[in-house]
């Protein structure tokens, strides 16, 4: 039986994007719920072997859901993986600390040297790029969290939680079209993440993959079953 990941999408312009590809090629089967569209948040992953939340779920009113089945996989050591609001939600449940901002754009961040004993971001490039949109950030690490990739003017963008949970508090998974209908980017912002897109797929399809493969060669049972 294939292994399997529960995608959570909070909204419906923040899907999984081209991710969902890169995971499928590697054999892990995606199941998406979408909160949005009225579907229910479990409270355990249950027996799925991993767990990918997605962008889009600042303020919601699943928000709490959402934020305790992380970390619920975090306490259990499902492999996660959280993307934009998602890493921040998490990040900030575990004892981290946001601030308000407003940034929409590409950037490149640079590897720290924890990452290159990580097995998801240690055979990446020592440069990443990637497309920060956000209103908040994580300026403050969870004590146990370790930083995997930040910008050059300190934003913590990747970093890792425990020994099984990834975050990346900027985009990867979305292409130029799908950016676009986010909307809140200028005209010049759109063409800069358009130019640097190939290298965002050549550095991102990778990493994704070999979380993928993780997750794949680490069957596990989960003793925890939703009720």
């Amino acid at each position: 039986m294939a292994a399997t990941a529960l995608v959570i999408e909070n909204n419906p312009k923040q899907g999984i994007g081209r991710a969902g590809d890169w995971l499928t090629e590697v054999g892990l089967d995606l199941e998406t719920l979408r909160p949005h569209a009225g579907d229910l948040i479990p409270r355990t992953v249950g027996g799925y072997d991993s767990l990918i939340a997605l962008g889009g779920g600042r303020g919601v009113e699943w928000s709490e859901e959402l934020g305790a089945l992380m970390e619920t996989a975090v306490a259990d050591g499902t492999p996660l993986f959280a993307i934009c609001s998602s890493a921040r939600q998490l990040g900030e449940n575990l004892g981290g600390e946001l601030e308000d901002t407003k940034v929409a754009e590409a950037r490149m961040l640079g590897k720290r040297d924890a990452a290159g004993r990580d097995p998801v971001f240690g055979p990446a490039p020592l440069t990443i790029d990637v497309v920060a949109w956000r209103r908040q950030e994580l300026v403050r690490l969870p004590e146990d969290a370790t930083l995997l990739a930040a910008s050059p003017h300190g934003s913590q963008d990747v970093f890792r939680i425990g020994d099984h949970a990834w975050a990346s508090q900027s985009h990867f998974e979305l292409d130029p079209d799908q950016l676009a209908e986010l909307g809140g980017f200028e005209p010049d912002a759109l063409d800069k993440a358009a130019s640097v897109d190939t290298h965002i797929v050549e550095t991102w399809k990778p990493i994704i993959q070999r979380f993928g493969r993780l997750v794949t060669g680490r069957r596990k049972p989960l003793d925890l079953i939703d009720g």
